[in-house]
């Protein structure tokens, strides 16, 4: 018992640690599958998902996952370098800007999952704690920086899901699972506002007509859940399925507007702050089968489709937050803004396998995976916040048992990129392959004011993850 109490206080002790540096940058999209020993399997873990990781993939593997609390943590090295093109007129050759580069702080992303059977026979149960598999980096805040209109940062915030499972296992060859969860935490973020009036003509992308935004959005509450099942018809072979519910998020925010220094502006001033913000987050569909050809030997090929076509757009209202005293338009209030996302479902297909080896009172298993994922974004919406591209990931991983604990480490490099964006000047007519997004504006504008798209350009992204944990069995 001593020997236990010990091993659950150390494992404690590290989430803790793990835990407390939760400005981890999330939101958006998830970037990969989360966990070290999923994640050394390519995502390839919904037949095979048998232990405190079944709650995310599949959460009827839970009846295979036994007693222990489970840390791990990865760390999402990312990076992106954007150079902007942009065509403010159609009878003009495009525009370039200065490269600009993106990171996102490198802190790590971790699990808690504590898994119990509460001496109920053919019955397991988890609490999880877990940060999302994101990240949106930090770029350029110069006053011309050439993303501003689309994103400066999202630093500061602070998300996490909270799960509760259960699984049951009515017979050996099949078990189901059930998963409730909440999206918790705040989002931060900063961007540039277009903010030329509709009563003057502005010079396109003038500093001085720009409006710095940040946008503090929670607490956020979001409920969700998952449901699983698992079917071996063969001591060598498993089948696994499991759907996620999408993720509504409307929840309260303050807004921080600091105006135009243009002359324009002089006298005004912003009155009220509160806003409130929506978006969903898709629902996730996964089905795999795993076969152990030896004793030894696991392999399992999953496929998975995420409806990410539900995340179009976050919108931001105001609640009674005006403008007062605008020189030859006197007070008005700030529109609704819809930051246009237009995400579309993507697909993909995980293979993965482990191979065990035994050495004394060592076990080791080694790892390896492959993973290839369609885009959430059109090159039309592909921008610095909206940022995704076709991806192929190779994973590798490992892991070294004895007595009661295991240690899991992981890499993966995912290849993506780069992406090329065709910029285009405002025309109802603009073909789809063109850049799609402009300048978010609030304000009231007119036809003189400029309008050309700000997201065009080319866009490289760098991936690596590096992951590592801890299970305790008691």
């Amino acid at each position: 018992m001593i020997r236990h109490a010990f091993g659950i206080a150390l494992v404690a002790s590290l989430a803790l640690v793990s835990l407390a540096p939760r400005d981890a940058h999330a939101g958006g999209f998830y970037l990969l599958d989360r966990g070290v020993r999923p994640l050394g399997r390519g995502g390839a873990f919904v037949a095979g998902a048998d232990d405190a990781h079944a709650f995310w993939y599949n959460p009827a593997g839970l009846t295979e996952a036994g007693n222990g609390v489970l840390l791990d943590a990865s760390l999402v090295l990312f990076s992106n370098t954007y150079t902007r093109s942009a065509r403010p007129d159609p009878s003009m050759a495009p525009v370039g800007f200065a490269p600009v580069e993106g990171n996102g702080a490198p802190l790590p992303l971790p699990t808690l999952v504590v898994t119990h059977d509460f001496g109920l026979r053919n019955w397991r149960f988890a609490a999880a704690i877990s940060a999302p598999y994101s990240v949106l980096p930090t770029y350029d805040n110069s006053p011309t920086a050439p993303q501003r209109y689309s994103l400066v940062t999202l630093d500061g915030s602070l998300l996490s899901f909270v799960t509760l499972s259960a699984a049951w296992r009515p017979h050996r060859t099949f078990s189901v699972g059930v998963g409730v969860a909440a999206l918790v935490g705040s989002f931060v973020s900063q961007l540039a506002f277009s903010a030329c009036p509709a009563t003057v003509t502005c010079a396109p992308e003038d500093p001085q007509w720009d409006s710095a935004a940040q946008l503090n959005v929670g607490p956020i509450f979001a409920p969700t859940g998952n449901v699983g099942l698992r079917y071996t018809p063969h001591p060598r072979v498993t089948i696994g399925a499991s759907f996620a519910l999408p993720i509504t998020v409307d929840a309260p925010a303050t807004l921080k507007v600091r105006l135009p220094s243009a002359p324009y502006y002089d006298g005004a001033r912003v009155e009220g702050d509160q806003a409130r913000v929506g978006f969903t987050l898709a629902p996730i569909a996964r089905l795999g089968v795993e076969v152990r050809p030896t004793d030894t030997l696991r392999v399992e090929v999953a496929g998975v489709w995420e409806g990410w076509s539900v995340h179009d757009a976050i919108t931001m209202t105001p609640e009674n937050v005006r403008i007062a005293n605008v020189r030859a338009v006197g007070d008005y209030e700030v529109s609704r803004v819809a930051i246009t996302r237009n995400f579309q479902d993507t697909w993909s297909v995980r293979v993965g396998g482990e191979q065990s080896f035994t050495a004394g009172d060592w076990g080791i298993v080694a790892r390896a995976g492959f993973s290839y994922e369609t885009s959430t974004t059109t090159p039309a919406y592909t921008s610095v916040l909206t940022f995704d591209a076709a991806k192929a990931t190779v994973s590798i991983g490992a892991s070294i048992t004895r007595g009661r604990w295991r240690l899991d480490a992981a890499y993966a490099h995912t290849f993506w990129g780069p992406v090329e964006t065709t910029p285009c000047a405002y025309d109802p007519a603009t073909p789809t392959q063109c850049a799609g997004l402009y300048p978010t504006a609030p304000f009231r504008t007119g036809p003189n004011a400029p309008r050309y798209t700000i997201n065009g350009g080319t866009y490289d992204p760098s991936l690596n993850v590096f992951g590592l944990g801890a299970r305790y069995a008691f």
